[in-house]
């Protein structure tokens, strides 16, 4: 088993299209930096993949308050709670683990971040409706030539064969409140199954910010020769994707990519 994994800030251009479409120019000047949001852990032992994206603030509220974008962001910091429990609760179960804990562990991991929320408190700069910093987020978990698997929201998990055709992807249904922010009511918005794997079988573990890159068949094709160059080549595959269209692929994103 082969992987690698991505984890990419918005591009300038991404940030300033962002700004033009939504009267923000005057909050994120030229020089604005955006904080990290997304959070990803790619594990060995046991074979543990997950992504994080937080929801990103409310900029309206921002504004009204004549605050700054706060950095670090408590999004990012949800993101990353959940990726490190989603690790955490899978290596205490992966000797014994099985189907039903797929959505045990997201509800664990989700517990984690309810912890935090209680801590810091409701605000009306979350994003969210609840008032509480959210994420979304997948992992997929192998063993014994199985992916165990498990989504919210547009984190994704998708299967594909050696020849990079689609076998399965999570559908991305999002509602305010299906979202990672220590809520019991997300439990009944999580997407989780079992997927068999094949020899060279790929898997990719993302956020939304690569999912235009995984409908793009021109991207899909790069995956089909791993070798030492495919990072190379889907650098420029990016960097050549955000100059021509910056509001599909110069969110930030992350993703996973895992050979089988």
């Amino acid at each position: 088993m082969k992987y690698f994994s991505i984890l990419n800030l918005p591009s300038k251009e991404a940030i300033q299209a962002f700004a033009e479409k939504r009267n923000l120019t005057n909050y994120l000047v030229e020089d604005y930096q955006h904080p990290q949001e997304d959070f990803l852990i790619t594990s060995d032992a046991p074979p543990v993949f997950v992504v994080s994206d937080g929801v990103t603030l409310n900029f309206v509220k921002l504004v009204e308050n004549n605050a700054k974008y706060p950095n670090p962001s408590p999004a990012g910091d949800v993101a990353r709670i959940f990726c490190e429990a989603v690790v955490k609760k899978s290596k205490e179960k992966y000797e014994s683990f099985d189907e039903e804990d797929i959505v045990d562990i997201f509800k664990d991991a989700n517990n984690e971040v309810c912890k935090y929320n209680e801590k810091v408190g409701k605000s009306d700069i979350s994003g969210n409706p609840t008032g509480y910093y959210s994420a979304t987020g997948s992992f997929a978990i192998i063993k014994d030539n199985k992916v165990f698997w498990a989504s919210i929201c547009d984190s994704f998990v998708a299967h594909f064969d050696r020849e990079m055709n689609l076998k399965f992807m999570s559908s991305g249904l999002c509602t305010p409140y299906a979202v990672i922010n220590g809520e019991e009511q997300m439990a009944g918005y999580i997407e989780s199954g079992v997927l068999n794997l094949d020899k060279d079988d790929r898997i990719f573990v993302f956020t939304d910010g690569f999912e235009y890159y995984v409908k793009n068949s021109d991207f899909l094709e790069l995956f089909k020769k791993w070798d030492m160059d495919l990072e190379r080549r889907i650098a420029e595959f990016s960097e050549k994707a955000n100059q021509k269209d910056p509001e599909k692929y110069g969110h930030e994103r992350s993703l996973i990519a895992v050979l089988f």
